[in-house]
């Protein structure tokens, strides 16, 4: 199955809503939280008082990881099994995990900005990088500094002064959708537009 990363561009632009989206537009799918300093996707997702494993209660020793046990054992939040970053997990366990997780439907990512062994884990276990940046001259800037290198990206921008078309190319990567300006704390029709379209192209 498809394995999507997102990654933000720079802080607060809503990159974990669109992982979120994205896990949702996929039905029974996987999101995997590998970014430790993002206070917990299950909090965002208001699942953090749901049973289940976190990545601190996840047993992961090289052994085999039963992808049944793995989907069954995760807060659920709708159709998403919902892997929470309450630790930062080891490079060789996400690997481990993304690979148990893709035998049980779509995976999604919700990926660290800090460059390191662990993101770097989670980036090859990708089929596709969304990056989300804002279409704003200083957050295009840093988005081009946490581009994943390596791997297959696409950008979604969230409206700003440059035109989205030239927010792509200064970030060298195909326009995957646009979104409003400021992330809002709710999910908006748009994000589960832009997940649908994402996934279709996957699907293509």
């Amino acid at each position: 199955m498809a394995v999507v990363g997102v990654l933000g561009g720079s802080g607060g632009v809503g990159a974990s809503s669109l992982a979120a989206a994205l896990a949702t537009a996929a039905g029974h799918s996987v999101l995997i939280d590998c970014d430790p300093a993002g206070g917990g996707i299950d909090v965002l997702l208001g699942i953090e008082a749901v049973p289940g494993a976190r990545w601190s209660g996840l047993r992961v020793d090289g052994g085999r990881l039963d992808p049944a046990a793995l989907d069954n054992g995760l807060p659920r939040w709708g159709s998403v099994s919902v892997l929470a970053a309450d630790v930062a997990p080891a490079p060789a366990a996400v690997t481990q995990v993304v690979g148990a997780a893709a035998s049980v439907g779509a995976v999604v990512l919700d990926l660290p900005r800090a460059a390191g062994a662990l993101r770097d884990a989670a980036v090859a276990c990708c089929s596709l990088c969304v990056l989300l940046a804002i279409a704003d001259v200083r957050p295009l800037a840093a988005a081009r500094t946490v581009r994943p290198a390596g791997s297959a990206v696409g950008v979604v921008v969230r409206r700003g002064s440059v035109a989205p078309v030239e927010a792509a190319r200064m970030l060298g990567a195909p326009l995957l959708g646009v979104l409003p300006g400021p992330p809002r704390s709710s999910m908006p029709r748009s994000l589960a537009r832009i997940a649908a379209g994402v996934l279709d192209g996957l699907a293509a």
